[in-house]
């Protein structure tokens, strides 16, 4: 049972990579079922977590290595639908301005999106997280949170973007944690 936990796991993984293909128009509903997806195949491995015996022996290292990944590459679709649901349209934040009108002075200036580089820092927020729980040292999370948000702070002020701070950061932390209590399940 703990090798089809850990298939499951590898889908919930590998699942984000093609889905994000899967999500990237502009229609709430794909970036649902993406988010969807992923959370079922980690409630399925939770469910087979709790039916099957603890992992040994090379099982423990790969469960080490799926549960850090589906947090980093699952996290992405969890955040999106989060700012789905809080108002927030996620493809706005990566999707490139229009060609400028020639016509217009102001036209060729590009119009800074807030928060710059979330992705990236989300990836690594999540990995932390997964980490700091697997090693039994929670307080790494909120020395994360604190760097992470004294590093942002000054962006915080433009529309919209303690709202997107907030929102990414919290549903990132849940799911990382989420994913580091199933793998807690597959280890004991």
């Amino acid at each position: 049972m703990i090798v089809a936990s850990l298939i499951v796991l590898g889908a919930a993984a590998a699942a984000p990579v093609p889905l994000a293909r899967f999500v990237h128009g502009h229609q709430a509903w794909r970036t649902y079922v993406a988010a969807g997806v992923v959370l079922t195949l980690l409630g399925v491995v939770a469910i087979l977590a709790l039916l099957s015996t603890p992992a040994r022996g090379t099982a423990v290292v790969f469960t080490h290595l799926l549960v850090a990944a589906a947090a980093i590459t699952g996290g992405t679709a969890m955040v999106r639908g989060s700012l789905l649901i809080g108002g927030i349209e996620p493809w706005q934040l990566d999707t490139p301005a229009p060609a400028p009108d020639p016509a217009d002075p102001a036209a060729g200036q590009p119009v800074p999106t807030p928060l710059r580089g979330g992705r990236v820092i989300g990836y690594l927020e999540r990995l932390v997280v997964v980490a700091a729980l697997g090693l039994h040292w929670p307080e790494a999370i909120a020395i994360v949170l604190a760097v992470k948000g004294l590093g942002r702070y000054p962006e915080l002020r433009e529309p919209g973007a303690a709202e997107q701070f907030i929102i990414g950061t919290l549903a990132s932390v849940v799911w990382a944690a989420a994913v580091a209590g199933v793998g807690h399940l597959l280890l004991h």
